[in-house]
């Protein structure tokens, strides 16, 4: 039976230790040999991988919950130290959309089957650390939204804690702009994306050209400046199901540099604010799709 070894976030608000056991009953269904990691803290959680990824063998690790937890466990195993599957468990799954996974089920079968690509992250720099992320970076008005959003908020209405703390943001408005340069090329905006998976906020494709497994990140550059803007895109957006910037900029071996103090959110996690550097980690390790 192959080991895979199974990470849990007990702090989350959809973790239950019934939904935990059902999981690792599933696994073991599927002939594979689960091991549960029940980290109590998120400095835990990273120390637990990375004693995992010093094994001679590479480990199979497995993120149960949002994308929160898989920012972690990205976060925790070197580069091309680890194979990394998902079975979602969170507010948005925007990791399990990117992959097509439909449910915990299809998941583990997954899982079973075992088959692998290689895939891309990001690194931002910034005076709040370096910190890697599997599907965005957002500098700007959603970044606000992700440092406005209450706990209690997001306990009790999900996804719409997020919409709730953008509201209150347009009362609120930053017109400041946003200055991105690569490669010689600058873009200017008062919101910008960097993003290295197509989904944004659950099943909207807000970067369609962007994908896990190609060695680039995609610069976004959000088309509005004010709070009827937003308004207008977001519901643009919603009734589409997608947005593909005109102005796009794809960005293989170079840094960005993001020069900006506004507020920096990586994978739905605040990250403190720019000025902060990007750059792409092509076949940073193997994913289970």
């Amino acid at each position: 039976m192959s080991i895979v070894h199974v990470v849990f976030n007990p702090t989350s608000g959809s973790y239950s230790s019934r939904k935990a056991e059902q999981i690792l009953t599933q696994l073991r269904a599927a002939g594979l040999d689960p091991q549960p990691l029940l980290p109590r803290s998120f400095a835990e959680s990273m120390q637990a991988v990375a004693d995992l990824c010093t094994q001679a063998t590479p480990p199979t690790i497995i993120a149960v919950g949002g994308d929160g937890t898989v920012n972690t466990v990205i976060n925790s195993m070197p580069q091309g130290s680890a194979t990394l599957g998902i079975i979602p468990l969170g507010t948005a799954n925007v990791m399990a959309r990117e992959l097509g996974i439909r449910s915990q089920q299809d998941a583990i079968a997954r899982i079973a089957r075992g088959t692998l690509r290689p895939f891309t992250v990001g690194e931002a720099s910034s005076t709040a650390g370096v910190r890697r992320f599997v599907l965005m970076a957002g500098i700007g008005a959603d970044a606000e939204a992700v440092a406005d959003v209450r706990p209690s908020e997001k306990r009790l209405l999900g996804k719409g804690a997020y919409v709730l703390a953008g509201l209150r943001r347009c009362l609120d408005w930053d017109n400041r702009q946003i200055t991105a340069t690569c490669g010689g090329q600058t873009r200017c905006c008062n919101s910008l994306i960097i993003a290295n998976a197509a989904h944004y906020a659950g099943p909207y494709r807000l970067v369609p050209q962007a994908s896990l497994f190609t060695p680039y990140l995609v610069v976004a550059p959000l088309p509005f400046n004010s709070p009827l803007g937003l308004l207008g895109f977001t519901a643009s957006v919603f009734l589409r199901g997608r947005y593909a910037a005109p102005d796009a900029l794809s960005v293989e071996k170079e840094s960005i540099l993001v020069e900006t103090d506004k507020p920096v959110q990586l994978d739905g996690d605040s990250f403190g604010t720019g000025p902060v550097t990007i750059r792409p980690i092509p076949s940073y390790n193997s994913l289970i799709i």
